[in-house]
């Protein structure tokens, strides 16, 4: 190893390919290994007094060049557009003749993911050449770490882009003055950077334009500037996609009775309006669609006006069908019916959920039997509809653990809106014993009275239980009979407090509403769990 060669390895800064001998893949082995650059062959790096010249970076394999307009990124920005070629294992950097570089400036020009080997088109890592056209190379240094906004977990392959032009649109418009990529855990490190103050970006870049140009693309900030200096501190940066506006996917309306409006996220405060001509309508939203229920006896067509203040205006269009013929072939039938012969096993502290296919209009109490134990004593339970869709209602008992029940719904119980009644309906249920479940008893310290805290427990990804919390400093509650397993306790800090998770905008310069979250210990049947979560830890 010659004497460059051992002092860029030992150095460390940049150009770190070649510190160690690559030797190809020996078989059918997927080659991952980036191109490595021979710097004995190489252009030496971080030369200062730097005049004018060709650059030439030659690797220890055969390579090629990709997107080279978008990825090859230079700082402090060149006035005309270099030239860059490959020849052979060499990539050629040219400077426009016209290209006058600054005094006393460190210049490093980022390749980002433009050189790639041939065979399997893996990247060369983290790809830059700097030099300083003054007596001094720049050296100060940024770094920190970009998490996901909603979980917390590290990001890789995000840019962090520094700007010395301040203006808000420079995000939009022009390519960064310094930028980095994170690593597999989130971090990044800008070096050979000069001192001052400097707009820090985040951008998960789609299109690998280094620009904010797509509503898709994630993105982060730091609160105030970035000052550069001996003492910078590291940062912390929570990437989000801006909430996007309202749009109508798709509409469909093609059978009796229901039709369907799909959206491009969840629909929230919705206004109807329409012409009446006698028919009954019910909404229901399910995720991203909202569902529309209507009963009317006439062919005649009519339209269904959607709006959500001055940001979506739609019109459903429902066709003239004949409501003779969906009764014909229609049936109302339980959706989430099991076999009569199969006990259900039911949480003894939990209503038992009954969900049709149609709305339910009427329910005939008379014609509906709850039998209790093999002795098979009636009880009367309450049944309620279900505040969320028109087609489910709740069966509320104070189920005796250990017990079995048998819900006996004769013909007729369930009428729809559209007139049609159910038949028989049989379903054999078991009250789950307590012991089988566990209690839990969860503690929030540190929280802002004049602040709405909204509150997940959640097991296997999916929402267990939900409140909302405001008004104290700490909080307990008590969780009896809850599934066995593994939960998981997520707050969001509701600032706004409308009772759900907002995201960031980077032009009213909003942060995303802040999520803690925190793995519990395990939860095991016929046990107690204390937890405490900390806000602001």
């Amino acid at each position: 190893m010659n004497f460059l060669r051992l002092w860029m390895c030992t150095v460390g800064m940049v150009l770190l390919y070649g510190c160690a001998t690559v030797t190809p893949p020996d078989g059918g082995a997927r080659d991952e290994t980036p191109p490595q650059l021979v710097l004995e062959r190489s252009t030496p790096p971080l030369q200062t007094n730097f005049a004018k010249q060709r650059i030439a970076l030659t690797f220890d394999e055969w390579v090629v060049l990709e997107d080279i307009f978008n990825q090859v990124v230079v700082s402090p920005p060149l006035q005309y557009r270099p030239t860059v070629t490959l020849k052979g294992r060499t990539v050629f950097f040219d400077f426009d003749s016209r290209e006058v570089l600054r005094e006393d400036a460190t210049y490093t020009i980022n390749f980002g993911e433009a050189v790639k080997d041939l065979t399997e088109k893996n990247p060369a890592d983290n790809l830059r050449f700097v030099f300083a056209t003054g007596d001094v190379l720049d050296s100060l240094s940024v770094s920190g770490v970009i998490v996901d906004a909603k979980t917390g977990e590290p990001i890789e392959k995000v840019l962090f882009m520094l700007y010395d032009n301040l203006a808000d649109s420079v995000v939009r418009t022009e390519r960064p003055f310094y930028f980095a990529r994170t690593d597999k855990e989130g971090k990044f490190r800008i070096e050979n950077a000069r001192a001052g103050a400097l707009k820090g970006f985040a951008l998960k870049d789609v299109d690998f334009n280094y620009r904010f140009n797509l509503p898709n693309e994630a993105i982060g900030f730091p609160d105030s500037l970035v000052v550069l200096s001996d003492s910078t501190p590291p940062l912390r940066i929570r990437l989000f996609e801006e909430a996007r506006s309202l749009r109508v996917l798709e509409k469909e309306a093609r059978n009796y009775g229901r039709a369907t409006v799909t959206f491009n996220q969840p629909p929230r405060q919705l206004e109807f309006s329409y012409e009446d001509i006698g028919q009954k309508i019910l909404y229901e939203y399910d995720k991203d669609t909202l569902i529309v229920w209507y009963n009317i006896e006439t062919n005649q067509p009519w339209a269904l006006n959607i709006q959500r203040d001055t940001s979506l205006k739609d019109t459903l269009r429902v066709p003239g069908l004949s409501k003779g013929n969906f009764i014909e072939k229609a049936r109302l039938v339980q959706s989430n019916r099991r076999s009569s012969q199969t006990a259900i096993p039911l949480n003894p502290d939990r209503h038992v959920m009954l969900a049709f296919n149609h709305p339910i209009a009427q329910i005939d109490t008379s014609l509906i039997r709850l039998y209790e134990d093999t002795l098979r004593t009636i009880v009367t339970p309450v049944i309620a509809p279900d505040t969320l869709s028109p087609r489910n209602f709740m069966l509320r008992y104070p189920w005796r653990e250990g017990l079995t029940y048998a819900l006996e719904a004769m013909p007729g119980a369930f009428q729809d809106i559209y007139g049609l009644r159910s038949d028989t309906i049989m379903i054999q249920y078991r009250a789950e014993l307590r012991k089988a479940f566990g209690t839990m008893q969860l503690t929030l310290e540190g929280m802002q009275p004049d602040t709405n805290y909204v509150v997940q427990l959640l097991l296997n990804n999916n929402v267990a239980t939900e409140f909302q919390v405001k008004g104290v400093e700490t909080f307990t509650k008590e969780f009896k009979t809850m599934p066995p397993g593994e939960y998981t306790v997520q707050i969001i800090v509701d600032v706004n407090n409308n009772g759900r998770w907002d995201s960031g905008s980077y032009d009213l310069k909003r942060q995303p509403e802040i999520i803690i979250t925190k793995k519990l210990e395990t939860l095991r049947a016929n046990w107690e769990l204390v937890a405490t979560v900390t806000i602001g830890e």
